[in-house]
């Protein structure tokens, strides 16, 4: 948040719910190493994720993460530096009560 004066001010335990998309090239050799679910499995859990969702045989990833704001820079370098590729981070569309509800 910035002030009047143009001073920047955290504000503590302000988190932001976004949407992380990674498309991954079809020749990446990531994809193709043998022990690839379980480092990005590692990785997942290592930056906080709350949910995975990937698409079109894991060339596209999709990652539900709830971090604060100066989180976001060191969870995409550790994405990058895993994947090779740069993530897009989405904000969240639905308000939060509507994540996590069946039967509707």
């Amino acid at each position: 948040m910035r002030s009047l004066s143009g001073q920047t001010h955290e504000m503590a335990g302000e988190t932001m719910r976004l949407l992380m998309r990674i498309v991954l090239p079809a020749a990446s050799p990531v994809l193709a190493a043998p022990d690839f679910e379980a480092q990005w499995r590692a990785l997942l859990k290592r930056i906080g994720a709350l949910a995975a969702y990937p698409k079109e045989q894991g060339h596209l990833q999709y990652v539900l993460i709830e971090a604060d704001p100066r989180q976001i820079t060191p969870i995409a370098e550790a994405v990058f530096r895993f994947v090779g590729v740069k993530p897009e981070f989405l904000p969240e569309i639905a308000p939060p009560p509507y994540y996590g509800l069946r039967g509707y």
